[in-house]
């Protein structure tokens, strides 16, 4: 599998962050459903599990003013994706991050099977970073997921004239979509050109993957 296409098979790290945030805000409405009772509550070693290379802590102590801390957890894990982008957008402080966040997202949606949100996400990141490859092509696989084909050729043909003629990805997924508008010689033409730009032994690896790939997949 091409590099760029990581996303496809690996979790992000922002989604995994926003699950333990989910995780914070269940384990916090389990406290105040026993809120009332006289139980005592195990004291905890808060160092316990803390080593050189783990930092953890996964105990947390029962204070009053740590509730304050809670609903501001509860209330942030509470906004959809797209609500979160909405607001960290006006904060200047992580706007130079922003098409990275964006990216993030949108491959979380891809991997979800949610490809309008994914198509979403990604033109937010090509709002900040214009001239990505990666983020057109990957705009470019969602749109085709939706089978959105002639939608899809105007970020392919963006990538190949005006930003990376040799793009392999471009060139496949292009072919990928002419083949699915019924347009043979185009995909032919598109295959061609995969090969004549991209000549390294891992490139041509990854051309009979897709190709192989393709039959039942894409």
């Amino acid at each position: 599998m091409d590099a760029d296409e990581n996303f496809l098979t690996q979790r992000s790290l922002l989604m995994d962050v926003m699950k333990q945030l989910e995780d914070l805000q269940n384990a916090n409405k389990m406290d105040t459903g026993t809120k009332g009772k006289e139980e005592k509550k195990p004291e905890v070693d808060p160092s316990e599990g803390v080593t050189n290379t783990n930092f953890t802590v996964f105990a947390r102590d029962i204070r009053k003013k740590s509730s304050r801390y809670f609903k501001r957890v509860q209330k942030m894990s509470n906004i959809n994706q797209i609500s979160f982008m909405r607001q960290i957008d006006v904060s200047p402080k992580i706007a130079p991050r922003l098409d990275e966040i964006a990216k993030l997202l949108g491959n979380e949606e891809y991997r979800r099977t949610s490809y309008e949100k994914a198509v979403y996400f990604y033109s937010k990141a090509i709002q900040y970073v214009a001239d990505s490859p990666v983020l057109y092509c990957n705009r470019a696989l969602a749109k085709i997921k939706k089978r959105d084909f002639k939608m899809a050729l105007f970020d392919l043909d963006y990538v190949i004239f005006h930003l990376d003629p040799a793009h392999l990805r471009a060139w496949l997924y292009r072919a990928g979509a002419l083949a699915r508008l019924n347009n043979e010689s185009e995909f032919e033409i598109a295959i061609a050109n995969a090969r004549l730009l991209n000549r390294s032994q891992k490139d041509k690896k990854y051309i009979e993957y897709f190709l192989e790939k393709f039959k039942t997949e894409f």
